[in-house]
């Protein structure tokens, strides 16, 4: 019986802790920075003109239902989160960073064919 009980409380601690991960994704989230994988804030286009990247008016919203919006473009999707892999749509990023208020995404690139790997960094908006 001891034993049983033992179990019992492991499992019921666990799934707490599971539900409070997959909380932590569930609201708007503002992105307010963007630059690519290595650091990189700016470019040049074909013209030579320097630009710097930009996130400037994305706004994801998650809800507890596991579904998505987008601020650009209006889209709607279906998320979920595997270990750090998030899904968003037909979309994944890894998740680098993931706290009440601040979620940073890696575009994820199982198959390497992506010339440019972008980070956007995130903060929870109420």
């Amino acid at each position: 019986m001891k034993h049983i009980i033992t179990i019992s409380i492991i499992i019921l601690t666990s799934c707490v802790g599971l539900k409070n991960v997959s909380n932590e994704l569930v609201g708007k989230w503002e992105c307010y920075h963007k630059e690519l994988e290595d650091g990189t804030t700016k470019s040049t286009d074909f013209d030579g003109n320097e630009f710097e990247y930009s996130c400037s008016g994305l706004i994801i919203e998650l809800k507890s239902d596991f579904t998505g919006s987008e601020s650009i473009g209006g889209l709607n999707f279906k998320y979920k989160k595997n270990d750090s892999i998030l899904n968003l749509g037909n979309r994944n990023y890894v998740i680098e960073k993931l706290t009440k208020t601040e979620l940073v995404i890696r575009d994820y690139d199982s198959d390497g064919t992506n010339l440019w790997n972008y980070r956007q960094k995130f903060k929870k908006v109420e």
